[in-house]
């Protein structure tokens, strides 16, 4: 049996209990009013202020308190008024519930809220605690009945361009948010419905942005009530272009043409995972899945893109496209693209895209069929290690790589090679062909591929071998005008090699050679090509490699752009002086000297290799 002392103490022990209970129990809750003043004034850092907190009951484990005129100001950078402010709201609490299950409440009631969200274009949310941010991994409150009346959110966002205002009403039937908003400036309706609060099961809810420009709708449902960070949900969207979809999700996507997609999504506190990723963006279609994780700020992408048919027009709204003839019609057609590589809007955004174009679609012939590559970019530098791109006949491997430091602008790095390629598959016009190989060593600074290669150091190398070109094309190539005029349209002569190297240096290219070698002659080509324009300044003389009865002396210049040449002969003299020039040697009846092969074996090798 237990000892004297021990009863007693048990005895006190027991009603000490019992004392704190009944004190909890008729615990007057109005005392609290000025520490919790306090303390969310010095978590918010702003003077939040509560009219009256006072227990409405006198006695119960399960407590009924009133709190009215919540005030939490807005951050001073908002602007005036409040970021929320409550006329009353009537709260039950289980007691017993507190220490086992944390703050679980029986109901809430709320009438007269209004919330004023505003973010600012560099980020700074004025509801959230200065300096903190969303790692979608917050608690979640809990209620068995919520009532919510006469409140509104008003929502604006400078840095999305977004805004929403919108009244929220909470009954016994469930949750529902109705009201307009804009989306990149674009009108929307936006309405959220959702079903009755109660007890820990699955929460449905829908989700519903429509607009002319925008529409989207997401159908799901949340582990537990009003638990944001753990859900489930079907997406559907159609957007004039994908940055409208992008002022939603916020991935740093582009202005494309119209968009239609459809997806599964989970999010598990800061993570989220998609999957069944499908649709079309203009002619393009695309299948695909990700996991975006988020860690110290930063998001982590792992995903696959896939696509029967991609056009890279597609990437580019009509203001885009509008924007691209205008250069075209000014400048002229263009060889390099002026595909944006800024980082920027990817500032914090890390991880793998592997990608795949099984059909590639373009506005004109193009020897560019396919393309397969993993995208992957860390700290602002993207890097594609395995790009493949499949021509009409052989491929194009090699690596990319962007480097964008902060406060600084993009250098491009292109290590590119060309194999088992067809010289006609490039220039079917000219009816030359050959097998080709090519490589591309450059680097350069520019916001675009255009402007980098404009500015880039480095080398470009095509060698052409083992080919057939029209004889009179190979006659008028080694200056042979007779042998050019007079020779059959169904004769061919042979390519021996074609072999272009190009040493660029701040984006002026020059000549190091340039070469035809057939077997009706010999081409030398010297000069400069200015990247940046694509301007051609090239001299070219040719030589027959047998007695021609009227050769064409004196060298013929190439210029205009790499789209557009343009041959003539020089100014000096001109036309007929040249033509009279060629005639009087051919009357002097002296042998001119003719031309050998060349080692195109080793001017090859030279071509291709990297100082």
């Amino acid at each position: 049996m237990p000892s004297r002392r021990a009863v007693r103490w048990l005895l006190a022990a027991g009603l000490i209990a019992l004392l704190a209970a009944i004190l909890l129990a008729a615990f007057p809750w109005g005392v609290l009013k000025g520490p919790a003043e306090r303390a969310l004034s010095r978590r918010l850092d702003r003077p939040v202020t509560i009219g009256t907190l006072r227990r409405v009951d006198r006695f119960s484990f399960t407590p009924t308190i009133e709190l009215t005129d919540l005030r939490i100001p807005q951050a001073a950078w908002a602007g005036k008024g409040d970021v929320v402010r409550i006329r009353r709201a009537v709260v039950t609490v289980p007691l017993a519930t507190i220490l086992r299950d944390g703050l679980r409440t029986r109901s809430v009631a709320i009438e007269g809220m209004a919330l004023d969200f505003v973010r600012a274009v560099d980020g700074r949310e004025s509801w959230r605690e200065q300096g903190r941010a969303d790692d979608g991994g917050g608690g979640v409150f809990s209620t068995e009945a919520l009532s919510i009346t006469d409140s509104r959110l008003l929502y604006r966002d400078a840095r999305r361009r977004r805004s929403v205002d919108a009244a929220i009403v909470a009954t016994h039937k469930g949750l529902t948010l109705e009201g307009r908003g804009k989306v990149r400036g674009a009108p929307v309706l936006v309405s959220v419905r959702t079903a009755a609060i109660g007890g820990d099961a699955r929460w449905p809810f829908h989700v519903a942005i429509t607009g002319q420009a925008l529409t989207m709708a997401a159908k799901g449902s949340m582990d537990r009530p009003l638990d944001v960070h753990h859900l489930d949900m079907d997406i559907t969207a159609k957007a004039a272009n994908l940055s409208y979809i992008d002022a939603v999700i916020e991935a740093g996507l582009p202005r494309t043409q119209p968009v239609e997609l459809s997806a599964h999504a989970r999010r598990d506190g800061p993570d989220w995972t998609i999957s069944r990723l499908n649709g079309t963006i203009g002619r393009s279609d695309l299948m695909g899945e990700a996991s975006i994780r988020k860690r110290d700020g930063r998001h982590i992408i792992d995903g696959s893109l896939r696509s029967r048919r991609f056009d890279f027009d597609d990437l580019a709204d009509d203001r885009g496209r509008a924007a691209a003839r205008e250069k075209r019609w000014r400048f002229g057609p263009r060889v390099f693209p002026d595909t944006a590589i800024d980082l920027d809007n990817l500032r914090n955004t890390d991880g793998a895209l592997r990608v795949h174009a099984a059909r590639l679609l373009w506005p004109g012939p193009s020897p560019f069929r396919s393309l397969d590559g993993t995208i992957r970019l860390s700290r602002r530098v993207l890097t594609i290690d395995d790009l493949r791109m499949g021509l009409t006949h052989g491929s194009m491997t090699g690596k990319v790589r962007v480097d964008h430091p902060a406060n600084e602008g993009p250098v491009l790095a292109l290590d590119l090679k060309v194999k088992s390629a067809r010289i006609v598959d490039f220039a079917p016009d000219t009816q030359i062909d050959g097998r080709i190989e090519g490589r591309l060593h450059l680097t350069g600074p520019g916001a675009t591929i255009r402007a980098a290669i404009g500015r880039s150091t480095g080398m470009i190398g095509i060698v052409g071998r083992d080919g057939a070109l029209p004889a009179r094309t190979a006659a008028l190539l080694g200056q042979d005008l007779l042998g050019g005029v007079l020779a059959s349209k169904k004769e061919q002569a042979q390519l021996r090699c074609a072999i272009i190297r190009l040493d660029a240096s701040g984006g002026i290219a020059t000549a190091d050679p340039i070469l035809i070698d057939t077997t009706r002659g010999r081409t030398e080509i010297a000069g400069r090509i200015m990247l940046a324009e694509e301007r051609l300044a090239l001299e070219m003389r040719g030589m027959p490699k047998q007695h021609a009865d009227l050769r064409l002396i004196g060298p013929i210049l190439i210029t205009g752009t790499l789209k557009e040449p343009s041959v003539a002969l020089p100014a000096k003299g001109g036309v007929v002086g040249n033509l009279l020039k060629s005639v009087g040697r051919a009357l002097d009846d002296k042998d001119m000297p003719v031309a050998v092969d060349a080692d195109c074996a080793g001017l090859a090798a030279r071509a291709l290799s990297i100082p």
